[in-house]
């Protein structure tokens, strides 16, 4: 099944707010966009052995690699809806891997992940208020690995995949002033076997500059392990975000 569809059919039966929030008949809606300035670090299996190609956050940014990114949450009552993008492109590299049978190895990443949460609010009060999540990663990877003339030719290779994993989790975001706020996010999820698991952990302090528009500045740490064409991928990726938010 395309990711597409599987992302279609996910949406279609996370569970909709129900008559817990019945006396709440306004939505609030929220908007998020970002950026996200990753480093990353892979693991990858090759036929000559593993390679382990890396940038950091100083790397991406001086190859105008990017990540962007959104969120867009609607709440009524207890529940709330979450949806979450991401496309990265981005680069690595790695010296005289494999004990120099090759001068160094590249691997270019493109990645599209959509993450989607039903969230439930288990506790909420002047200063905090604190979610469960429940939902779906849908993901898909095209990574393109060459490998460098040395002791042995060069030698190039494409991997491509889409999957979608089910993910639980929680959020907790304090108030910590009439502007101030501060907000944990982490979730975790995979087939249940194998090499199939994500998780991410993201954390961000805001302000509020009116009852509409507020800025955010944090970081966030995703990591994807998945076997692809028969071997085993992973994929860290961990930098700053800054963003904002508008309400409506």
């Amino acid at each position: 099944m395309a990711w597409t569809r599987q992302l279609a059919v996910a949406l279609t039966i996370m569970p909709l707010p129900g008559a817990a929030a019945a006396q709440d008949t306004d939505w609030q809606i929220t908007v998020s966009p970002y950026v996200w300035a990753p480093g990353i670090s892979s693991s990858i299996d090759t036929r000559f052995g593993t390679i382990e190609p890396e940038a950091d956050i100083g790397d991406v940014l001086s190859a105008a690699d990017f990540v962007l990114m959104g969120m867009v949450e609607a709440r009524r009552g207890r529940w709330g809806m979450i949806a979450d993008l991401v496309y990265a492109d981005l680069s690595e590299r790695q010296d005289a891997p494999l004990g120099g049978l090759f001068s160094h190895a590249t691997a270019d990443a493109e990645l599209r992940i959509a993450s989607g949460y039903a969230a439930y609010r288990v506790h909420e009060d002047a200063r905090v208020a604190a979610d469960l999540l429940g939902g779906f990663r849908a993901m898909r990877a095209d990574l393109d690995v060459a490998l460098a003339p040395g002791a042995l030719p060069g030698q190039g290779f494409e991997l491509s995949e889409s999957w979608m994993d089910p993910v639980v989790g929680g959020r907790v975001q304090f108030a910590l002033d009439e502007r101030w706020s501060a907000m944990a996010m982490a979730d975790i999820g995979g087939s249940g076997g194998g090499t199939d698991r994500t998780w991410q952990a993201v954390a961000t302090l805001g302000y509020r500059i009116n009852d509409r528009w507020s800025v955010h500045g944090g970081w966030r740490q995703l990591s994807i392990e998945k076997e692809m064409d028969g071997l085993d991928v992973d994929l860290d990726l961990g930098g700053p975000v800054l963003g904002f938010s508008a309400r409506f």
